[in-house]
């Protein structure tokens, strides 16, 4: 009987994945995946999440969402290429007129999740293509960004956040093209670059316009091209615009109407919203197709998108630069380390968002978990995202609890 009922799930799996649907006072809407359906009938969870850990992973946002500290949130989890869950908890937006938060369907603002998804991948994927190298000079592909100490600065260097720059980036210039100019040629160096680790939205925003360049095209359709389209990522996409319905707000305007379809990030509206550093919307499912290709090893259902080798250099803490990889904020063993120390023991690799949005690899068994909300649209209770990001990857991958000093990225980071 348990055959017979696999091979009806499989072959259901093959027109569409099982959705369930039911209402409470918190509405939910599953797409339950083939890995995960032969998991409950037969018990199997060698290759994907044992049912009980995905129900708890799940019950946990939902909680979240019945307490007010967000509307509603999507969660997507998986174990390498496999997707186990995609989950919509809750709504985007306060009240029952508002959309039901879809995995599928509600994008939400990346915020800083943008420098993983987006820059970072893109630098991956140039790497790979001969386009981009990890020690060039950053002035290599902007002329502009030399003098006072900025010649010396390398991708490496705006990567790790070592470049030696400010945490956010001096405003001047009446437009945003003008303004990124200006930044690119006058942003001052604070440190010797390679010495010191300050969390820089600055320095992304020079590396999307290195990005670029080094491309010949613009950031997003690079992306697009080279990553976006082969993962079929189909709802990734820079500041999609203020008539998106199916966009969540992260925050209400002065007469009420709820802001959407345009980044949260102010610093990145000043410089045009499609900034290396945020400005990325995306969905539970294509954020999750994007962490199913990292922890797989950069091929995703038969398709190569990045280099084994080098998902596992940029992935890797870096020397000198604390809980730093190559754009990747690491989870480590022994906790927050000295940045020229460096994190000895890392068993999980990620990113956050301001807006409430995060993505976390576990290294030993490539476990993996996108949670996306948008908890700054006029929150109903007080803000536990760390400690709940936290308890979902703890309960997806078995692992005690983090040392007690651990820090996600930066939360004032957007």
């Amino acid at each position: 009987m348990a055959a017979l009922l696999v091979v009806c799930f499989a072959a259901l799996a093959l027109v569409r994945p099982y959705l369930w649907q039911w209402s409470s006072d918190v509405p939910r809407v599953r797409v339950l995946h083939w890995g995960e359906m032969l998991g409950r009938v037969t018990g199997l969870s060698d290759r994907f999440l044992p049912a009980a850990l995905v129900d708890s992973a799940e019950a946990i946002v939902t909680a979240e969402v019945r307490r007010g500290a967000f509307p509603g949130a999507t969660l997507a989890a998986g174990r390498l290429d496999h997707a186990v869950l995609e989950s919509g908890i809750g709504r985007i937006g306060w009240g029952k007129d508002a959309l039901l938060a879809d995995a599928d369907e509600t994008l939400y603002d990346l915020a800083s999740l943008t420098k993983v998804v987006a820059t970072t991948a893109a630098v991956m994927a140039l790497v790979d293509d001969g386009r981009m190298r990890l020690d060039d000079p950053v002035s290599r592909y902007l002329p502009t960004f030399t003098g006072q100490g900025r010649e010396k600065v390398t991708i490496r260097h705006l990567l790790t956040h070592t470049s030696g720059m400010s945490p956010g980036a001096v405003v001047r210039g009446d437009t945003p093209g003008e303004r990124l100019r200006w930044w690119i040629a006058n942003a001052r160096i604070y440190d010797p670059p390679g010495t010191k680790v300050v969390y820089s939205d600055g320095g992304f925003m020079v590396l999307g316009v290195a990005v670029a360049a080094a491309a010949g095209m613009s950031e997003g359709a690079y992306l697009k091209r080279r990553v976006y389209g082969p993962l079929g990522m189909e709802h990734t996409r820079f500041e999609p615009g203020k008539a998106c319905k199916e966009c969540a707000p992260t925050l209400s305007l002065k007469d009420g109407t709820p802001f959407r379809g345009e980044t949260n990030d102010p610093l990145s509206r000043k410089f045009g919203g499609r900034t290396g550093n945020a400005g990325l919307f995306s969905t539970a499912h294509d954020v999750g197709r994007f962490a199913a290709m990292i922890a797989n090893g950069g091929e995703l259902d038969g398709v190569r998108v990045l280099k084994a080798a080098t998902v596992r250099e940029f992935t890797r803490a870096q020397p000198g630069a604390g809980t730093r990889a190559l754009g990747w904020e690491m989870f480590c063993r022994e906790g927050t380390v000295p940045d020229a120390k460096g994190c000895k023991t890392p068993y999980a690799y990620g990113h956050t968002g301001f807006t409430g949005t995060s993505l976390w690899i576990d290294v030993r068994r490539g476990v993996w978990v996108a949670l996306l909300t948008n908890r700054t649209f006029n929150p109903r209770a007080s803000n536990h995202l760390q400690a709940v990001r936290r308890r979902i990857f703890n309960v997806l991958t078995a692992t005690p609890p983090l040392p007690s000093e651990a820090r996600d990225t930066v939360e004032t980071a957007r």
